[in-house]
């Protein structure tokens, strides 16, 4: 006869009241007597693809039991970040040095977006990088971000061009100094001074130091849109390591990007110019020697496209748009165009290969007189002597132009919102529109289009016929 083992009464109970098994923490006592507490886990594999086991030590009981549901929950989720010592400069770095494929011009564009995040959050720690560390970097780009730690280096050309000026209060001619300092780039040492504000332009090809400002007035910030490029390419750089798991999210993604501040009572700078302002403008710039050049960007081309333009490039009534000038730093760098879109062919209108034919002739003159060898291989955008027009210097010719002509005040990239404004106005299918100047047929209609005057007047009178 079996005897069956007696079972208490309870047993059932005990068994749902059994313990949850207790956290892997081990207490550590050091021969000088102090206590640790300590666990091991898995927090992923290593790159050879062997499991990667960490220990890790806290002074209490409760915050190594806390910290090892916490970190195990993370890792079962995919979310735990491997703690990493890299600093946001640091980070910058490693993602400036990682982006490739892109045009030089636009890696600039990263770098000068960059400068004011490793001015301002440069030493933090990435991965103590909070929410509020991105709206104290906003507030202080608006309040002090114009501010700058650094002034010429001593017997840099900047220095001794700006020293030269603050000799002459009545004025000094960008030919003398050019003289004055030969082999130097000059004009380009001029417009730097300009952006900096340390010299002012009393006449064309004139200069003097600006007048100082007045007291408590040195810091300034910047705009808007500047701090939203800014976050933009910071948000970027974190999310790439958000990406490779050393980060758990996005907090620059959570900062709030400032707005334009809208100033009704003051002046502001038009997007585009309506057709009169335009066609005044084309007349104005008629007897111009690079009046074939303005009419490309009447037209809608983009500065780096009209400055990057061959000879070789135009065939009878079409232009081949294969290649673009772009300025990085002090220097004009000559690639690819913007984009797949970029690449294109553009049948001229007449009075534009007209132009063109022109200017060609008057340069052909020009390198017999100056003894030049003449090439179908040569810029289009020349000086007189054959060398490359200046970004800078186009630019702000074309401001001189305007404010010659009485005209309001557009950037040069205005006469591309207004040549994509004036053809979508003239019934142009968006897409043909589109393909002549370069771009996706979103961005005409989001950012290149401007509703004119007469188009807003004509729309209220067609709503009830």
């Amino acid at each position: 006869m079996s005897i069956q083992p007696s079972v208490p009464e309870n047993a059932g109970s005990q068994i749902v009241k059994r313990a949850r098994r207790a956290e892997p923490i081990t207490k550590r006592t050091a021969t000088n007597g102090s206590v640790t507490y300590e666990f091991r886990a898995d927090v992923g594999t290593k790159p050879d693809g062997t499991r990667d086991r960490r220990r890790f030590t806290y002074r209490t009981l409760a915050e190594a039991k806390r910290e090892y549901r916490r970190i195990t929950t993370e890792v079962a989720a995919g979310q735990y970040a491997k703690k990493s010592t890299i600093t946001v400069a640091e980070a910058c770095d490693e993602w400036l040095a990682g982006r490739r494929g892109i045009r030089s011009v636009t890696l600039q564009g990263y770098t000068h977006d960059l400068a004011a995040v490793r001015r301002f959050l440069g030493g933090k720690k990435l991965q103590q990088l909070t929410k509020a560390d991105g709206d104290a970097l906003v507030d202080w780009m608006l309040t002090q971000g114009r501010s700058s730690r650094k002034r010429s280096r001593p017997g840099s050309l900047a220095g001794r061009v700006a020293e030269q000026i603050a000799r002459h209060p009545e004025g000094l001619s960008a030919a003398s100094l050019a003289a004055a300092y030969p082999g130097e780039d000059v004009h380009t040492c001029l417009a730097g001074l300009l952006r900096a504000s340390r010299i002012t332009r009393l006449r064309r090809g004139v200069y003097a130091t600006k007048a100082a400002r007045p007291e408590g007035s040195s810091v300034r910030g910047v705009k808007p849109v500047t701090v939203r490029s800014t976050l933009t390419t910071f948000g970027m750089v974190v999310q790439s390591f958000v990406d490779q798991g050393a980060l758990p999210r996005n907090v620059i993604a959570l900062v709030e990007r400032p707005a334009d501040e809208l100033i009704v009572d003051q002046p502001q700078t038009s997007k585009s110019w309506t057709p009169a302002e335009v066609q005044k403008f084309r007349t104005s710039v008629r007897n111009d020697r690079l009046f074939a050049c303005w009419l490309l960007s009447c037209y809608g081309l983009r500065r780096s496209e009209v400055l990057g333009i061959r000879w070789s490039a135009i065939e009878g009534d079409t232009l081949s748009i294969r290649r673009s000038r772009v300025a990085v730093g002090k220097e004009a760098i000559e690639g690819l165009p913007k984009s797949r879109r970029s690449v294109r062919e553009l049948p001229l209108p007449a009075e534009l290969a007209s132009a063109l034919e022109y200017l060609k002739k008057c340069q052909q003159d020009e390198a017999k007189a100056f003894g030049v060898p003449w090439s179908d291989d040569r810029l289009v955008a020349v000086r007189e002597d054959g060398s490359p027009v200046r970004h800078e210097w186009y630019s702000g010719e074309f401001q001189r132009l305007r404010e010659r002509a009485g005209l309001r005040r557009i950037h040069l990239k205005g006469l591309r919102n207004t040549s994509v404004s004036l053809m979508l106005a003239a019934g142009l299918p968006v897409h043909v529109v589109a393909a002549w100047h370069g771009h996706d047929p979103a961005v005409s209609l989001s950012i290149y289009s401007n509703a004119q005057r007469d188009d807003l007047r004509a729309a209220g009178a067609a709503l009830f016929g």
